[in-house]
């Protein structure tokens, strides 16, 4: 199953939702629901790899504005968590993913 997403013609912030794309499908086919506490954001290649994504501030702060606890992020934006304030960083339980793998065994957990 191959989902092409072509970047649209007015360049912009998008979204950055490849593993939230790829957890949604599989939670529809899986019958399976994700954990309700989540957020999470990252490109996807087609090799599974989790890849690097801008706003992690301002994606933070709205996942917390929303009641999330728990957020993951792409392994190759850990400096930018590492940037951010004790006040931004604070409450939220951070996950680093460096493939999908990762991310999967994260959102279908139990907790």
């Amino acid at each position: 199953f191959h989902l092409h997403v072509p970047e649209g013609a007015t360049p912009k912030d998008g979204p950055s939702a490849g593993v939230t794309i790829v957890t949604a499908l599989l939670s529809l086919a899986m019958d399976k629901p994700i954990r309700k506490d989540l957020a999470m954001t990252g490109e996807l290649s087609l090799r599974g790899k989790v890849l690097p994504v801008g706003g992690i501030k301002e994606k933070v702060i709205a996942a917390k504005r929303s009641g999330v606890k728990t957020v993951i992020l792409p392994g190759d934006n850990r400096k930018d968590w590492d940037d951010l304030t004790d006040l931004i960083k604070a409450d939220v339980d951070i996950y680093f993913a460096e493939t999908y793998d990762e991310v999967y065994k994260i959102a279908f957990s139990e907790q």
